[in-house]
């Protein structure tokens, strides 16, 4: 079967579009956003058409920009600019390892219709077999270092993410992945380990790095560089400061717009902690944009806009090391003891809507069942509580950092409260430090499979201790969880798979159902497929979702920039109009 690089999905034209491309000028004291608008009323899947054939790449005309040198800043300090190593994330603050320097298999277009899209490295693919895709690459090519671009190097690249020990594995959006095989200088077998209908989908973060560089590199030189081939390259890294990017002279943009030249010269990305920082960076010329700072501050800068984030603000309770977060009981009485919209209302201004699903409003699964919210009931939750034995002697902490989601420190805090006023023993912990933080969410079943190779046979994260880097029970632990892709396939290889490092279940039974799921064709079936295994997410109350995230942005005067439907930003999407 013939595939594209644009897999259309023409039924979220109605839905979809106005929830991504939400996006609300404001100019000094306008008017605030409208809110967002929900893509369930539309059941499509993000891989619901079938697909068709692909045409070379053009080259689009180059934009222009009329100043030089950019600034923009986040909230956090990325842990690492090494796009292979640890604390490169999908968060926003990773823009030095991901979406500024590296190009990915695909990319997923939200201005137009969300079709998949081919980055700089590609020409087409074809589906060869239902476990198999084939890609052509484009010649010409190189990485950051001068290393040529070629079937071998996007091998290495799909081996490394194919691995899931390894930091920033994509394994996790993709699925299992044998070894790729070349066919020619510039053709490559992509050979999933299950069938895999819907590979391109799920290429958004294959990376590819220079397979001799990273190869010699030692670990501490990997994780002060990318050499990938994305429109920007890194010139000056200097952590806790800055870094700095400038344009990739020798990149190749192809006709869509994710794909163009990059027109500002020179970028810098610094990190400030604190929204009223950062909105009175933009609000006094120091920076051009700033990313996530919240509805209160946006009438203080000089012009900002507002757009969804495909991630859901969530709690992922421990299921398998606490002793009693094992009990589903007593994980359903803590989703009744918080008043999950009477708290966003009190923070947000009625802005924000309370939503019981992991993953945003039209993912492929997603029913009003699996994702209504459970219902305030303090005293239903103490009555849960005493059924399933719940000993205060077992505390139930909150593992959460500052600054992670524009009032979440508040949310986190609320919720211990809560559990607090049931009867619930918790306390609240607080990471400054974000390698911690990433520590506490990492100890999970998948660590298993590099500790201890018996561990893929028997799948018995419960009858062992908590694995490193935290070696002990996460108890509850806060995430802006994300699902670009809109297809339950993401959790269904990440938060619900013994296989990954942040999973806290781990269930032979799950394990064997969300293979079958994934492996069956965008349609009605795998619509049907997706929902039962978000079905059993809710019933089992493996998590405790609270929001579907947006965010505000503030931009300088003359800053011409569109949020994406999900929190990243491409350097080469940004410019000056005077």
């Amino acid at each position: 079967m013939k595939s594209s690089s644009k897999l259309r999905i023409t039924q979220w034209m109605i839905g979809l579009v106005a929830l991504v491309i939400l996006v609300t000028v404001a100019c000094g004291g306008a008017a605030a956003p409208a809110a967002p608008v929900a893509p369930a009323a539309t059941k499509a899947s993000a891989a619901a058409a079938a697909p068709a054939a692909t045409a070379a790449p053009q080259v689009m005309e180059k934009a222009k920009s009329a100043r030089d040198t950019a600034t923009v800043v986040t909230e956090a300090e990325p842990a690492s600019v090494g796009a292979w190593s640890e604390g490169c994330s999908a968060e926003i603050h990773s823009i030095g390892c991901q979406d500024f320097v590296s190009d990915y298999i695909t990319w997923i277009d939200d201005r137009n219709d969300f079709e998949v899209v081919l980055l700089s490295g590609f020409e087409s693919y074809e589906q060869m077999a239902p476990d198999r895709w084939r890609f052509k690459l484009r010649p010409g090519v190189k990485f950051h270092n001068g290393e040529p671009w070629n079937a071998e190097a996007a091998k290495f690249g799909i081996d490394y993410n194919a691995d899931p020990t390894n930091a920033s594995a994509s394994i996790t959006w993709t699925g299992p992945i044998k070894p790729a095989e070349v066919v020619d200088e510039f053709t490559m077998d992509v050979v999933c380990g299950a069938p895999c209908p819907i590979y391109p989908r799920t290429g958004i973060f294959t990376d590819f790095q220079a397979p001799k560089w990273f190869q010699a590199a030692s670990e501490a030189d990997r994780s002060r560089m990318t050499n990938a081939f994305g429109p920007y390259r890194i010139i000056d890294y200097q952590p806790g400061i800055h870094t700095k990017f400038e344009a990739y002279p020798d990149y190749l943009p192809n006709e869509n717009f994710f794909s163009q030249a990059a027109v500002i010269p020179f970028i810098t990305h610094v990190y400030r902690s604190e929204a009223t920082v950062r909105a009175a960076m933009v609000a006094t010329g120091e920076a051009d944009w700033v990313a996530d700072i919240g509805f209160e501050e946006a009438e203080k800068v000089p012009k900002w806009v507002s757009g969804t984030t495909a991630e859901v603000y969530t709690l992922i309770l421990d299921t398998v090391f606490h002793p009693e977060l094992k009990k589903q009981k007593v994980r359903l009485a803590l989703a009744h003891a918080i008043d999950c919209q009477g708290l966003l209302d009190s923070l947000f201004q009625g802005r924000i809507k309370c939503w019981g699903a992991i993953s945003m409003e039209g993912t492929v699964g997603i029913t009003p069942e699996n994702s209504a919210v459970r219902e305030y009931n303090p005293e239903l939750s103490r009555q849960l509580l005493k059924e399933a034995g719940y000993d205060p002697v077992n505390s139930i902490d909150v593992n959460t950092r500052p600054g992670s989601n524009i009032r979440g420190l508040e949310i986190m805090e609320a919720t211990v409260t809560y559990w607090r006023d049931v009867g619930v023993t918790s306390e609240l912990n607080s990471w400054g430090d974000l390698a911690k933080a990433r520590e506490v969410q990492t100890s999970g079943c998948g660590r298993f499979y590099k500790l201890d190779e018996t561990f893929k046979d028997k799948l018995d994260c419960d009858q062992r201790d908590p694995p490193g880097p935290y070696f002990t029970s996460s108890h509850a632990y806060e995430v802006a969880t994300s699902n670009e892709i809109l297809d339950q396939q993401r959790f269904n290889n990440s938060r619900m798979n013994c296989s990954n490092r942040s999973s806290r279940v781990c269930r032979r039974d799950l394990q064997e159902q969300a293979k079958a799921a994934n492996a069956v064709p965008a349609g009605p079936e795998r619509r049907k497929a997706m929902e039962a295994m978000l079905d059993i997410a809710y019933e089992e109350v493996f998590f405790i979702p609270f929001m579907q995230v947006e965010y505000v942005y503030g931009l300088s005067e003359d800053m011409e920039w569109q949020p994406y439907y999900a929190p990243r930003l491409r350097g080469n999407t940004m410019s000056f109009t005077k």
